[in-house]
């Protein structure tokens, strides 16, 4: 570990322990409207990704219990090297992103870091000039998650240069999960973590399958 990555989980630990939750904007509440839109976007003749059998029968989607251990306020350190290239999907399919920071963060006192990613597709595109996409693994994958791992998605924050809200209740299973007409890019190996992220949307393996 650098020097530098050191100091960035030193200052990490130093916030953590001063409760900053009730210092940024985050309620549960905007995670319900969440899972409404996730809901609403299943049952959608045009946006879901289910089969026709699938979703005549839907009604909601499995969620975790909202878990505000979950909604993390972490710090980001700009990738050195951005360069644009083609991310592994589970098709043919190679969409152009970039890696755009690191995250660092903990959970239950353990460090963790992930990698944050930009399209280049929404790069430039009104309203997504700040979205970040972050793809992730843990132990819950094959069990109560989607074994190929979840998708997260983050803004950045121009009025706090140092830190990010991810929120993993805020999860989801990629669109290949539930029907094999889906391209989905797959997991970054440095993005696996070694614990358990009990939030998000789970899967129900005897409902959606392909």
């Amino acid at each position: 570990m650098t020097l530098k990555v050191k100091v960035l989980f030193i200052s990490l630990i130093f916030f953590s322990s001063l409760n900053i939750q009730a210092q940024w904007q985050w309620t549960p509440k905007d995670v319900r409207i969440w899972k409404k839109e996730m809901n609403k976007s299943f049952k959608s003749k045009k946006e879901s990704p289910l089969k026709l059998k699938d979703r005549r029968k839907f009604k909601k989607l499995p969620f975790f219990c909202i878990d505000k251990n979950f909604a993390i306020k972490c710090l980001w350190e700009r990738n050195s090297d951005s360069s644009w290239f083609e991310m592994l999907t589970t098709t043919e399919r190679k969409p152009i992103y970039r890696k755009y920071a690191t995250l660092y963060f903990m959970i239950e006192g353990k460090k963790f870091r992930l990698t944050a990613f930009q399209p280049k597709k929404l790069s430039k595109k009104e309203g997504f000039q700040d979205y970040l996409f972050v793809p992730f693994g843990d132990n819950s994958n094959g069990d109560e998650t989607y074994g190929g791992g979840r998708f997260v998605e983050i803004r950045m924050n121009s009025s706090d240069e140092k830190f990010l809200l991810l929120d993993f209740n805020k999860s989801y299973n990629p669109y290949c999960a539930y029907s094999e007409r889906y391209s989905c890019p797959k997991i970054p190996v440095e993005n696996i973590l070694d614990t358990r992220i009990n939030a998000g949307v789970k899967y129900n393996l005897n409902k959606y399958h392909h």
